[in-house]
């Protein structure tokens, strides 16, 4: 049975009455049920926030409201984000070279490697390495960078970093400010949101990954449900990779681009925080510089959609492959996911922030796919204004 927040799901007002639809909410957590009876996930959480506060927060199937669960690539946007900062003031440029900051990443090719490319998806080596022995340190990390050769030239075309791209954000957020870019993450995006650490090795032992399921022998059936063939996403990372998210050490490592332990709620919150910037920790027109950095023309080579990356995450965008980006239908909405299918976005038209989070990394593409569409739809439908 889901476990409620106390009072999580009172209808709340602001100036422009915007509301949760209590009788939408059923609709909801009976999708995420539905999975739950199908065996396709043991362990989940919902969330909703607005007006700068989670309304809605429930628990399903062996997790409870105190349950932390793995986001995987959901981390990418809590990481990124900590940059803004920097592009106001100026000690950052999206048109200067990585290089320019971090001299060791120059080597073998990627001297006109940008920022912004880097940030887009567009850097050119999307598959490159970084050794855990190297993870800790600047040093490790600038000298696996100085190794990474180019696959294909920077700029030239968007395919998934899953892992190397943040690295090296997280070493820029390092050179810039001149202490732990774990630190920094938190100072501007964590504590802002009322949330402890969600990124490093004060992170809680994360509810366990499992891999279920078969992917589908039947590939027809695959084309069916993404609409082209081209549109069949291709697995960028394996599980026994991402099940590495298991082990104590690994989760504790602040894997900038997929190592993140957190709560429904907390990932609501941050969110909302985004949004609201109550503080001031990031710039005042982050959403309007965010936005304007989509890529709409360049192709996704993972998934065959226009890639609509920002320099934090996914734009929802309004050219009907809102679904192949597990986003919501609303045109401005900004977000992530992460492998099994965690979903965390805000959308800024009706101010409401959703978090779904849980333990199962399905291996037939189509469920976390129907699973999404239905969810971030459902989610949008609470909102009435």
């Amino acid at each position: 049975m889901p476990v409620p927040l106390t009072a999580a799901v009172a209808p709340v007002a602001c100036a422009a009455m915007t509301v949760i639809d209590r009788s939408r909410l059923a609709d909801l957590t009976d999708r995420i049920r539905l999975d739950l009876a199908n065996g396709e996930i043991t362990a989940a959480q919902v969330a909703v926030g607005l007006h700068g506060a989670v309304v809605v927060f429930e628990a399903f199937g062996t997790a409870t409201t105190h349950d932390r669960f793995v986001v995987f690539s959901a981390t990418k946007p809590l990481t990124a984000m900590a940059l803004l900062p920097h592009f106001a003031d100026g000690t950052l440029q999206l048109t200067a070279p990585v290089a320019a900051y971090l001299p060791e990443f120059g080597h073998h090719g990627k001297g006109d490697v940008t920022v912004l490319q880097l940030l887009t998806m567009q850097g050119g080596f999307p598959q490159a390495p970084i050794e855990p022995d190297r993870w800790g340190t600047s040093a490790g990390r600038r000298a696996q960078f100085a190794e990474w050769p180019l696959a294909w030239p920077a700029g030239t075309r968007t395919e998934y970093h899953p892992v190397a791209a943040h690295w090296v954000i997280a070493e820029l957020l390092q050179a810039l400010n001149g202490r732990n870019y774990l630190d920094v993450v938190n100072d501007r995006v964590f504590q802002p949101a009322g949330v402890g650490p969600l990124l490093g090795p004060e992170v809680s032992t994360a509810v366990t990954v499992r891999a279920h399921g078969t992917y589908p022998p039947d590939t027809a059936d695959l084309v069916a449900t993404f609409g082209r063939p081209d549109l069949v996403p291709i697995s960028t990372i394996g599980p026994d990779a991402l099940l590495t998210m298991n082990i104590r050490s690994v989760q504790t490592a602040g894997i900038p681009g997929g190592g993140a332990i957190a709560r429904a709620d907390e990932m609501a919150l941050v969110y909302q925080q985004f949004l609201h910037n109550r503080g001031g920790a990031l710039p005042d027109d982050w959403l309007a510089d965010a936005l304007s950095t989509v890529r709409n023309g360049s192709i996704n080579v993972s998934d065959g959609v226009p890639a609509n990356r920002t320099i934090a995450g996914y734009v929802s965008g309004h050219d009907g492959y809102h679904l192949h980006r597990w986003m919501p239908p609303a045109p401005r909405a900004f977000g992530h996911t992460g492998a099994g299918g965690q979903l965390c976005w805000v959308d800024p038209a009706s101010g409401l922030s959703f978090s779904f989070l849980n333990d199962t990394l399905h291996q037939d593409p189509r469920v976390e796919f129907r699973r999404a569409a239905a969810l971030n739809h459902l989610a949008l439908g609470l909102v009435h204004a």
